[in-house]
């Protein structure tokens, strides 16, 4: 099991769950390199870090760093200030065979408004994980991808998804949404799977069912945050299970489907934090008005595997 510990920290921790969930490496990836994401390949780990133009790349018998894969000719080149910033803003990642796809956000951190708009394509990067370079780049149809990547099978096939949210949160606009990306022939499908128009603001995060059943986390301009249910064969919103109102200061940070079919969603509220549960497969039902508690609040939410 593997802990990204992000900026401040800039570490990576190996922890092993037959024992215990002991501490057996840690490694640091650099001060002020805010890491995002590890992926693990043969003798090596791979770490996306956001303040960087590189993949970073240690040797998993001791951490220390033996290579990484340049991202410099793919930097942003424009910034509405003339001066175009060094990061790519790389974040999450999968593996696909010995390929590796990990999403470049390219934001604009010059921009006069300090909110580091997307002024630039975003990219999705194919790298070999045998020859540690880049095999292709694929412009991303909508910008600044923000979500986990899911790899599950739409419409007969393989396919990667996830979200963009164009421009967010204080400079929000309905410019985005979610996306698949047809692995067998490296292409994205031609529609978003559920667009920003439908939902009503920034999809943050989401969970796929199947092509019938989706889940999203949104957030609208007024910073009203919910979950809806939608469907991705066809775009469209089928309901909304949670509506938290802008002027009261809960998030929903975790959104997870487990594998029983039940939806997790991760509440903020310092005075209550906690996760709500709902059953897909009884129609989305609310299983707990209280959420259950965590005693902190949760930042993220997934599920163990392969443990055995």
């Amino acid at each position: 099991m593997f802990i990204v510990n992000r900026l401040n920290r800039d570490s990576i921790q190996v922890l092993n769950p037959q024992l215990g969930f002991t501490n057996e490496q840690e490694f640091s990836v650099g001060q002020g390199k805010n890491p995002q994401d590890i992926s693990v390949w043969n003798d090596k780990y791979f770490v996306s870090l956001y303040n960087s133009d590189e993949l970073a790349i240690y040797s998993r018998a001791n951490g220390t760093k033996i290579g990484g894969v340049s991202f410099t000719s793919i930097r942003e080149t424009f910034s509405t200030s003339g001066i175009p910033d060094s990061s790519v803003e790389s974040s999450y990642m999968v593996q696909e065979g010995s390929s590796l796809f990990i999403l470049l956000q390219r934001l604009d951190r010059n921009d006069a408004s300090g909110y580091l708009p997307p002024n630039s394509d975003s990219y999705l990067v194919e790298i070999d994980m045998d020859l540690n370079q880049i095999r292709a780049v694929y412009t991303l149809p909508y910008r600044n991808p923000s979500s986990k990547i899911q790899k599950i099978n739409l419409f007969g096939e393989p396919h990667l998804v996830f979200s963009c949210v164009g421009r967010v949160g204080f400079i929000s606009q309905i410019d985005a949404g979610i996306i698949a990306f047809r692995l067998s022939n490296r292409q994205f499908h031609p529609n978003r799977l559920f667009a920003e128009e439908t939902a009503g603001g920034d999809i943050l995060a989401f969970q796929i069912k199947n092509e019938e059943l989706g889940f999203a986390a949104v957030l609208d301009s007024g910073f009203t945050k919910t979950v809806q249910a939608f469907r991705p064969r066809t775009g469209e919103r089928i309901g909304t299970l949670l509506e938290i109102p802008g002027n009261i200061g809960i998030s929903l940070s975790g959104l997870l489907l487990t594998k029983e079919g039940k939806l997790l969603v991760g509440s903020t509220d310092f005075t209550r934090p906690g996760i709500y549960v709902y059953d897909s497969n009884l129609g989305n039902v609310l299983l707990n008005p209280i959420p259950s508690s965590v005693e902190l609040t949760p930042f993220d939410i997934f599920q163990l595997q392969n443990l055995q």
